[in-house]
């Protein structure tokens, strides 16, 4: 074997396995680029590895449980490997997370950037030697902001990730040429309140950093959500135009009934956010709009309840996420004695449902025969190439492999479960 190939072959391998929202995702891949730039094997799922690194979420106690059971689950399936526990459960509940089997660390969200340190001590390798970037990628997460102090009643997320802290314009702007050069053809900027971005270090704000993307070669830029208190009309005027920015918003309702809303202290009225979808629509006809919806908020009457499934249907999203409301020792809501009954609950989370496949159908429908662009990622389990479209709209086709990493102009025939569907022609 040539020093070339055992060079770019380390024998340690890692794997970093991710819960939770877009965020966390950069949190595994920064992780994962930090520990190939080391020298070590990233293993993907299926393989082996010496070292699991597991990046927990801490949203729900759904997801609190989740955590837990996929740190016993790796410890017991990988007897002989590390186990680091980071994220935002581990975060909120270190002693529980140090306490399960097998685990050999447990490492906070202000310490993610010293994991590749840590494993290093724990397995270290012969020589610092770089490897290759994690391949298979064509999409890549680009993590510019992190923490929040606007504290929904019912949100930990403060707790998890503390103060609004925007990474240096330089840095992120370094990253994203990197990313490029990589090869990634759509960059995803994240943060947990990403259109927050700059307010807290008065180095530019989300407007200059999309300003500055334009001299970038990435065939697109996509945001990853956007709180509506801080959609602004200065952050839309600059999207409006922007020429590699995909025509899709993720903007979190929760709840579409003024009083919930005042109730969970989230900054907005339904009026003011049906003027935003307007505006962006105005800016954007063919806009994608995407949104979250909680139910089952203490205190939430069936009046309410219906209130905001009406709102849903009214502003039309091409996708609804649907959480029941889930209890955060600590949280301003968790102290309320008028929680709703579970039953009731789960009742009014399958209507919302009901009504997201609905519209997922609709959005998915408005694009059979219209061409799209869409950037297919990898081959699914029935043999078609799967990828997404700017409108974040999944679409499958009966295509070739080397298709896989790129941009191809395609007219959907027809659309299955919110999902569209397409024959073969040439890629751009």
């Amino acid at each position: 074997m040539s020093d070339d190939v055992s060079r770019r072959h380390s024998p340690v391998a890692v794997r970093v396995i991710t819960l939770g929202c877009k965020v966390n995702q950069c949190d595994g891949d920064e992780i994962a680029r930090a520990l190939a730039a080391r020298g070590y094997r990233i293993a993907r799922r299926g393989e082996s590895a010496d070292c699991y690194i597991v990046n927990t979420c801490t949203v729900t106690a759904t997801a609190d449980a989740k955590a837990r059971k996929l740190i016993r689950g790796v410890a017991r399936a990988n007897p002989g490997a590390r186990v680091i526990a980071t994220g935002c459960w581990a975060q909120r509940a270190p002693a529980e997370a140090a306490r399960l089997p097998g685990v050999s660390a447990v490492v906070p969200n202000t310490r993610k950037r010293e994991i590749a340190d840590i494993v290093a001590a724990m397995l270290p390798l012969d020589a610092a030697l770089p490897d290759e970037p994690p391949a298979g990628r064509t999409r890549a997460f680009l993590k510019v902001q992190d923490g929040c102090d606007h504290r929904c009643a019912y949100c930990a997320v403060p707790d998890a990730r503390g103060r609004p802290e925007s990474k240096p314009l330089s840095e992120a702007l370094d990253e994203a040429r990197a990313l490029a050069a990589a090869g990634i053809r759509e960059l995803v900027l994240c943060g947990i309140r990403l259109g927050a971005y700059g307010s807290d270090s008065g180095d530019g704000e989300l407007v200059a950093l999309l300003r500055s993307l334009r001299e970038i070669d990435l065939p697109r830029i996509r945001l990853s959500s956007i709180e509506p208190m801080d959609l602004k009309q200065d952050l839309l005027d600059e999207m409006s135009d922007h020429p590699r920015l995909c025509h899709h918003l993720h903007l979190p309702l929760q709840s579409g009934d003024d009083a919930v809303l005042a109730a969970m202290n989230r900054g907005y009225t339904r009026s003011v956010f049906a003027d935003l979808v307007s505006r962006v629509r105005r800016m954007w006809p063919d806009a994608a709009i995407t949104t979250d919806v909680m139910v089952g908020f203490p205190g939430e009457t069936e009046a309410q309840f219906e209130a905001t499934a009406r709102f849903v249907r009214e502003m039309g999203f091409a996708r609804l996420h649907v959480f029941p409301y889930s209890r955060r020792p600590g949280t301003p809501a968790a102290e309320r004695a008028d929680r709703i009954a579970p039953e009731v609950t789960r009742r009014r989370a399958a209507e919302l449902l009901s009504i997201a496949e609905e519209l997922s159908a609709r959005a998915a429908a408005a694009w059979v025969g219209r061409e799209v662009a869409v950037l297919f990622e990898q081959r699914a389990a029935d043999g078609r190439l799967t990828g997404l479209t700017e409108h974040y709209l999944r679409l499958r086709a009966c295509a070739p492999e080397e298709w896989i990493g790129r941009l191809v102009a395609l007219t959907p025939h027809a659309a299955e479960r919110g999902e569209l569907l397409a024959g073969d022609r040439d890629a751009r």
